[in-house]
């Protein structure tokens, strides 16, 4: 069951994340099986973030705003996931952490650093 009622801010991000989840079955459905179950880690990390954004009370304003400035919010979470060994992404709390280093890592790059990301670079 969702939850209720959603912010604006809160509503344009999930919008975001509901597309990018679209998007990611239908990329993902359209691969052969041996590819499906060889992806079966993303696919949970993406479902595991698509479930937090539905369901998570109080999202922080500061995270909704990080995930705006990003073109793929999900993709750029499974970057930062495999990036930092530390982190995992099984409960909110967890989630909430990837948050943290993705805003961090905006703060550093509009301070000079640069973090490119390119989703092929996953697959």
């Amino acid at each position: 069951m969702k939850r209720g009622p959603f912010t604006d801010l809160e509503i344009q991000v999930t919008e975001k994340i509901k597309e990018e989840f679209e998007k990611f079955k239908y990329r993902m459905l359209s691969k052969s099986r041996k590819k499906i179950f060889a992806g079966s880690g993303k696919i949970n990390f993406y479902s595991c973030i698509y479930e937090y954004f539905m369901y998570a009370e109080d999202i922080e304003t500061a995270h909704l705003k990080a995930c705006l400035k990003c073109p793929d919010v999900t993709g750029e979470l499974y970057r930062i996931y495999l990036k930092y060994e530390y982190l995992n992404y099984h409960r909110m709390a967890e989630i909430e952490e990837l948050l943290d280093v993705l805003q961090r890592e905006q703060e550093e790059q509009k301070q000079g650093g640069q973090v490119k990301f390119h989703e092929e670079d996953y697959d």
